[in-house]
């Protein structure tokens, strides 16, 4: 995971999404990352969906989604919340609008100006540390 967010820190992506189902569980990232998104849905429509993607029976979905950290909870931690309860359509808009305000951000210059700098120190250094050793 982490080449590829280096990889498109290389092509200039401004964001990179990173799909963590147990972001909140393990806290081990959250300090890592500027934006936290949960998608939302109420606790039926999440069991109803749950049992139909995975051939669940009920009982089953409620023990898979009772081992997780509660939607409400995780929807206190995120710094954006998807409602994904109602149609398709409506969320892809809610997703676009996010999209248009991460990239429109600019969190990500401060990262770049950090790594530019270094960069450009370590290969001053570099240089000085060559032309002494060849003169």
């Amino acid at each position: 995971m982490l080449k590829e967010i280096i990889f498109c820190f290389l092509r200039g992506y401004r964001y990179v999404v990173l799909d963590v189902p147990l972001l909140f569980e393990t806290r081990r990232l959250t300090k890592f990352l500027n934006h936290t998104v949960v998608v939302y849905c109420d606790p039926a429509t999440q069991l109803q969906r749950l049992m139909q993607r995975d051939d669940l029976t009920q009982e089953q979905a409620e023990q898979r989604v009772a081992a997780q950290m509660p939607l409400n909870e995780k929807r206190g931690l995120a710094n954006h919340v998807i409602e994904n309860s109602g149609s398709r359509e409506d969320t892809q808009r809610q997703v676009l609008r996010l999209h248009t305000k991460l990239e429109d951000s600019m969190d990500f210059l401060l990262v770049r100006v950090i790594v530019v700098a270094a960069t450009a120190g370590l290969g001053g250094i570099l240089l000085y540390a060559a032309k002494l050793l060849l003169s």
